[in-house]
């Protein structure tokens, strides 16, 4: 791990060159967005789940759910479907549990 003097952060250093390509796409001019770190499976998509989740104000769990399900064929298939499966069934049992407790 790295020691970040300026932030007091220990990253390893995979993050740190994440931060600095980051860093580096904002000082000319492109967009986080253009930058997607291991892979493009979102980069390919007409819009990414990242800006549809955001606009839309759209919760933890769900987001995943959008995330996995707009992915699964361009990563890790039948996987990622588990992972939203996964996810959805979360958010029923707390909102379940939410419910029953009002």
């Amino acid at each position: 791990m790295n020691q970040n003097d300026n932030l007091g952060i220990d990253w390893t250093n995979q993050e740190e060159e994440v931060m600095q390509d980051m860093l580096r796409a904002g000082l000319n001019g492109t967009s986080a967005l253009d930058v997607q770190v291991a892979g493009n499976h979102y980069k390919d998509l007409a819009i990414q789940p990242v800006e549809y989740i955001h606009a839309n104000n759209i919760g933890y769990m769900e987001g995943n759910v959008i995330k996995y399900v707009s992915r699964w064929r361009a990563k890790h298939g039948i996987k990622d479907l588990e992972k939203a499966k996964h996810y959805i069934e979360l958010l029923i049992e707390l909102e379940t549990r939410t419910c029953s407790e009002t």
